[in-house]
C-alpha cells in the first residue's frame, strides 16, 4: 500500500512561527521514484542543506529573519518504508525548531 502522501523533492515546508513556506531540498545523490523525482527521508532535516529560511520568525520580538535551528531528524512514529536504510517521510512527521516553531510537510 502506498503511503498516504508523496515524499519526493518539490515538497514544501511550513513553520508555525515563519511568515512563508520553504522548499525541502533533497541531496543530488538520492535515488528516484517512478516519476523521476528524488525521494525524501527522515535524514533530510539539516538547516542550510535541506531547510532554508521561512521568511520572518514571528516568535522573536521584534520579528527577525528566520534562521531555522533544528538539531534532530524528523520525529517518526513507525515507518516500515525505507529508502537506503532511512525511514521515508509521511504527512504525520514534524520537526522542532529551537526558536519555538513546529515544521511540517505540505502536500504536493
Amino acid at each position: 500500500m502506498k503511503d498516504k502522501f508523496e515524499t519526493v523533492e518539490g515538497i514544501t515546508l511550513t513553520c508555525s512561527m515563519g511568515s512563508c513556506s520553504s522548499p525541502l531540498k533533497v541531496p543530488a545523490s538520492r535515488s528516484f521514484d517512478e516519476g523521476g523525482r528524488r525521494l525524501v527521508t527522515v535524514m533530510d532535516y539539516k538547516p542550510g542543506t535541506n531547510i532554508t529560511s521561512f521568511g520572518t520568525c514571528t516568535r522573536m520580538t521584534p520579528p527577525q529573519p528566520c534562521v531555522p535551528v533544528v538539531l534532530i531528524p524528523w520525529m517518526v512514529k513507525d515507518n516500515k518504508v525505507k529508502i537506503n536504510g532511512d525511514a521515508a517521510l509521511s504527512d504525520q512527521y514534524v520537526l522542532s525548531c529551537l526558536c519555538g516553531g513546529v515544521i511540517r510537510l505540505n502536500k504536493l
